[in-house]
């Protein structure tokens, strides 16, 4: 009998010892920043092995003799973010993946801010890029085994702040959180936690906190057991803390906690979770918080708080009884974990985004303004050793703004110029606590849930999928794989859609559990209705175009955006004009950049070797003129309004390779843009032109752009940036269309 994963999963947990030496995440082994290791180093001058030209912003991880970080490489035309791997024991470089940035407003000093994830279970590691690029690597080889692209496929939404999640590993899903807008039910901005297939990239399950975001966040989740669920608790960017089964995505309960981003992650011991806060507390004149909460019964409850400081960036550590966190303006304090008493508190730097590790009575700290310190934990926080890291370029500062880990009598940090290893390589047998048990499968329990595996695909016509369906009891542990009856429905309803306008039903054929797409003209969204006895769940499809394809948005009707497009609902939706065409329109009421500033999707990432054309316009409003443009291969054509310029770029925010020339447009007259990629292994020409639409399209193009580091793929797209909103009152609408892709 072939027994399903997740039993196969629970066995091997138990099989597996815990590499208590290893640090597979950010937070170590206990998931509270501490190492049971001794003999660790007392010397910032105690180096075993410094890399130059490895920075890391933010926290490595160590797993079977390897360090890995992401990190920035390259100024210029040849700035990427990558993945490396090094022999922890030397240093040596054993394989590094580079990606290119794009579709992100984030620059390049806060590139590199996320932290990987190992998997100790079969060695691979996960890792999420600035532009939205969640990879899953073989950890031995640095081999590509699958990839999403979140803000393509999902709809990701970053802010310029750098604030990005991380991925974390839990049984045999990758969960990472985001705030996204997509389409259909998912159009409007939400924090939403997608679970990942860890083997081979399938959605498990999407899960939102159903609370407004105000802004991006950086929180990395924590797993536990509480009352026999497998649970998953982060903040969130709308200033609370989430709880959600771990299998399922169940929410099972919300606590506010403060306004705004919460950036620290939690930290949980037994029945109790630490969380620190930096922004306003509701219904309190103050600024910044951290508490104590009972989280053993339906609803969290403080057991103690304190608040009025600053704890904006930095994670709490546990050890000992005591909880450790520095706030922004570099002083760590130390609390009671029991009673929340204020124990002591040391200066130690001017400014902290890092947070504490602790090994051996000691405290490993980085400030940003360049400096590392080891503190005395038995004594009131006094200096061991400083380090203040000096840059290549006097011009430059060298900041240290991530945490340590500590492998194998080594402590591992990085600076934005180096990374170091400190100590003397000594593998030697740890022992940690048990963790929380994970709940076995429950066989024989009653079925409260139904979940369907793809939760979201994205097809082209003929493509099949064959679904698998499992039930699960009310405390999210796993039952039985069940037969499952799929039904056509419409997508569901989301915000930006009008609401008197029929959403069709999608289209395809389905034999028993599986769903092949149709042979139709143009995309489709919609849903796929589940059923297993008397429980229901549904699957979001889409279906993206053919080539070539034509789009004049007139079969798709006023108010709505056309079937099989993402990030497009709510930033974009179809209006007649007063001659009576239909067009696609960039809104121009929300002044949050990122509905005010983003781009409209048509295919799939892997999209390569095709032209996009299409007619824009755009109206002045109070001296302001839009940016509006075509995508593809995540390079931008675009018309700047208020330069009055033509321009073809890499990473709008800060153009890597960028090429441009005057050219005055006018107000309410259409324009035609083309934009074709030509890619070579080690270069992309990027072509565009533009021309008067009804005039004849030139025979050459208006700019050429060379890459030697090209985006090799891409999905086709419409972009848009309006400007002078002033609410009330709209800023400068856009209008597409009559697209082309071929």
């Amino acid at each position: 009998m072939k027994l399903p994963i997740e039993i196969l999963v629970w066995f091997a947990l138990l099989a597996s010892p815990l590499l208590a030496n290893d640090w597979p995440n950010w937070r170590g082994p206990e998931a509270n920043g501490v190492s049971r290791e001794t003999g660790l180093p007392a010397d910032l001058e105690d180096v075993l092995w410094m890399k130059k030209n490895v920075s890391c912003r933010s926290t490595p991880i160590v797993m079977n003799d390897k360090v890995y970080v992401v990190s920035k490489i390259g100024e210029g035309v040849d700035e990427q973010e990558r993945v490396v791997c090094m022999n922890a024991r030397t240093g040596e470089v054993i394989w590094e993946q580079r990606f290119g940035i794009f579709f992100t407003p984030i620059v390049s000093i806060r590139l590199g801010w996320t932290v990987p994830a190992g998997d100790p279970q079969t060695g691979n590691v996960y890792a999420h890029g600035t532009q939205g690029l969640l990879y899953c690597f073989d950890g031995e080889t640095g081999k590509v085994k699958w990839q999403k692209s979140l803000t393509e496929e999902f709809g990701r939404i970053t802010g310029y702040g750098g604030r990005v999640t991380s991925p974390v590993v839990e049984g045999n899903l990758v969960i990472i959180s985001m705030i996204s807008s997509n389409w259909g039910a998912h159009g409007g901005g939400g924090v939403r936690f997608l679970a990942f297939d860890k083997y081979h990239g399938d959605l498990v399950w999407w899960s939102t906190t159903g609370i407004r975001p105000s802004n991006t966040y950086r929180c990395v989740p924590v797993v536990t057991t509480l009352n026999g669920q497998r649970i998953l608790i982060s903040g969130g960017g709308d200033g609370h803390l989430h709880a959600f089964q771990v299998n399922t995505g169940k929410k099972i309960w919300s606590f506010e906690f403060g306004n705004g981003a919460m950036n620290p992650a939690p930290i949980v011991d037994g029945n109790l979770l630490y969380a620190a806060h930096g922004e306003e507390i509701p219904g309190r004149a103050t600024v910044g918080r951290v508490a104590c909460l009972d989280i053993s019964g339906a609803e969290p409850k403080v057991v103690w708080d304190t608040d009025g400081i600053e704890f904006k960036y930095p994670s709490p550590m546990l050890a000992g009884g005591q909880l450790f966190l520095p706030d922004r303006q570099g002083r760590l304090y130390c609390f009671d974990a029991k009673s929340g008493d204020r124990l002591w508190r040391a200066k130690f730097g001017r400014n902290c985004t890092g947070s504490p590790t602790y090994g051996d009575g000691k405290i490993y700290l980085s400030s940003v303004h360049g400096y590392f310190h080891i503190l005395d934990a038995q004594n009131n926080g006094r200096r061991i050793s400083r380090k203040r890291f000096q840059p290549a370029d006097p011009k430059f500062d060298v900041e240290v703004q991530g945490s340590a880990a500590i492998s194998n009598g080594c402590v591992y940090f990085g600076t934005t110029e180096e990374f170091y290893c400190l100590g003397k390589y000594n593998k030697t047998e740890v022992t940690i606590p048990p963790p929380p048990a994970v709940p076995p499968a429950n066989l024989t329990g009653e079925p409260e849930q139904l979940q369907v595996i793809p939760a979201e695909v994205t097809l082209k016509a003929g493509e099949r999928v064959e679904f698998q369906a499992k039930l699960f009891d009310a405390d999210g542990q796993f039952i039985r794989t069940t037969p499952v009856k799929l039904a056509l429905a419409a997508m569901k309803r989301g915000p930006g859609l009008a609401a008197g306008a029929t959403l069709a039903t999608l289209q395809g054929q389905i034999e028993q559990a599986s769903f092949t797409a149709p042979k139709i003209a143009g995309g489709q969204s919609g849903t796929l209705l589940a059923t297993a006895g008397n429980l229901r769940t549904s699957v979001r499809v889409r279906q993206v175009p053919d080539l070539p394809y034509r789009e004049d948005f007139e079969s798709t009707g006023p108010g709505l955006i056309p079937a099989g497009w993402t990030n497009t609902q709510l930033r974009y939706v179809t209006t007649k004009l007063d001659d009576g065409n239909t067009v696609l329109m960039k809104t121009a009421s929300i002044a949050v950049p990122f509905y005010r500033q983003w781009y409209a999707f048509i295919g799939t990432p892997d999209m390569a070797g095709y032209s996009i054309s299409a007619d824009v316009m755009g109206q002045e409003v109070r001296e302001n003129r839009p940016n509006m443009g075509v995508t593809a291969h995540r390079y931008i054509l675009q018309l700047v309004g208020n330069e009055q310029k033509l321009r073809i770029s890499a990473w709008d925010a800060i153009p890597r390779v960028a090429k441009e020339i005057d050219f005055a447009w006018q107000p309410g007259t259409w324009y035609r843009l083309k934009l074709t990629v030509q890619t070579e292994s080690d270069r992309a020409i990027v072509l565009g032109k533009v021309w008067k639409t009804g005039e004849i399209e030139p025979a050459d193009w208006t700019l050429q752009l060379t890459d030697r580091n090209p985006n090799l793929s891409g999905p086709p797209g419409l972009y848009g940036s309006a400007l002078g909103i002033q609410p009330p009152s709209p800023g400068t609408p856009i209008y597409y269309d009559n697209i082309l892709v071929k």
